[in-house]
């Protein structure tokens, strides 16, 4: 396992373990909790090699344990025994042996001390910030508090060799004039739900997050629900890569994406502002209908924040706009977004784009 300093928790071990325990104990409780820590780590726990990998454990399961008033006897036992003769010690070298000398001995000071009183912090279950048919209307940061001009502004329009050959010569890779999108209304639509596993290590206990899609929608005016309902709505190329970010896995295109929470709060920086929310239930219908009448990837993408979801959606927009390349935006049950290239062919272009890195 990997180590980046002294500290107790800059290594691999001790910060999964303070994570586990940060995830399974609210869940399930203190003797669950435990049990299920030490079933995840029985090659640590049962092994006959007492190193410095062996003492993270303990280390930070005693340390979590302690501070949040839950210190068993048993563990707070091994901990300083542990501690007491400087397990793993002999694994550092040079100035990194003092140093972790005084990051054991701090610990174990800590552990000989009364524990607090038992705090056990409450489980951080997502839920849906917005309900279907729940639509934003958000009116874009000014540009004056973008010095450097890159939040709503698209520029760079990369990654064009995703495309069929004859598509992808048509596609700059600039904009000029950028695509400036300072002071103008967009609109997101919620359509939907979806639950993800809470845990790794606790079955049955899932986040459930909102789902959005773009509307078709730029524009100085604020628009009406009326505008809105005519509308369209925008697409992206979505792909996931494998595991060494060689090879295309999945690709095609989606509309849906995830917002984090704090997306939706107002910056102090001004860069972006909600304006406005209405709800009109049938509009999230309205998108279901014409998305499940289309063949397109029902994957969802994953942005943290607005602006960040907007660059990837609109860059496609406003590339295929630029190179006068129609694209669906659902409302005509003919038309299709432009063709793409087969994924074992982006796999190759992605493999040699690698190789002439190195």
């Amino acid at each position: 396992m990997g180590s980046w300093g002294t500290a107790l928790y800059s290594n691999d071990t001790s910060s999964d373990v303070r994570d586990m325990c940060n995830e399974v104990y609210p869940l399930v409780g203190i003797e669950k909790g435990t049990q299920l820590i030490l079933e995840e780590y029985a090659d640590i726990v049962n092994s006959d090699i007492i190193d410095n990998d062996y003492a993270d454990f303990w280390f930070a399961l005693a340390d979590w344990q302690w501070k949040h008033g839950i210190l068993t006897d048993v563990i707070k036992s091994k901990a300083i025994s542990l501690l007491e003769s400087h397990t793993g010690i002999d694994e550092w070298e040079g100035a990194d042996v003092k140093k972790r000398l005084a990051v054991m001995d701090k610990l174990l000071d800590q552990l000989k001390t009364p524990q607090p009183e038992i705090k056990i912090p409450k489980a951080k279950i997502v839920k849906p910030k917005h309900k279907p048919g729940d639509i934003i209307i958000v009116l874009t940061g000014p540009k004056e508090n973008d010095p450097e001009n890159w939040i709503w502004n698209i520029e760079d329009c990369a990654y064009n060799f995703i495309y069929s050959p004859e598509i992808a010569d048509k596609i700059c890779e600039t904009l000029n004039p950028p695509y400036d999108a300072h002071d103008k209304y967009i609109a997101i639509l919620c359509v939907g739900t979806e639950k993800t596993p809470h845990s790794q290590y606790v079955e049955g206990i899932y986040d459930e997050h909102s789902v959005y899609v773009f509307y078709d929608y730029i524009g100085e005016q604020k628009p009406t629900l009326d505008t809105l309902q005519t509308c369209g709505f925008v697409p992206k190329y979505l792909q996931y890569a494998s595991e060494t970010g060689t090879t295309i896995e999945t690709s095609g295109w989606c509309y849906k994406l995830h917002l984090f929470t704090y997306s939706f709060r107002l910056p102090k920086d001004g860069s972006e502002q909600l304006i406005e929310k209405v709800f009109n239930k049938e509009e999230a219908s309205r998108f279901c209908e014409l998305f499940d009448s289309k063949n397109y990837l029902p994957d969802i993408s994953w942005n943290m924040e607005l602006f960040d979801a907007f660059g990837e959606f609109f860059e496609e927009k406003a590339r295929l706009e630029k190179a006068n390349i129609p694209y669906d935006n659902l409302l005509d049950p003919l038309a299709s977004n432009p063709d793409l290239r087969p994924k074992n062919e982006i796999s190759a272009i992605i493999k040699k784009q690698i190789e002439a890195l190195d």
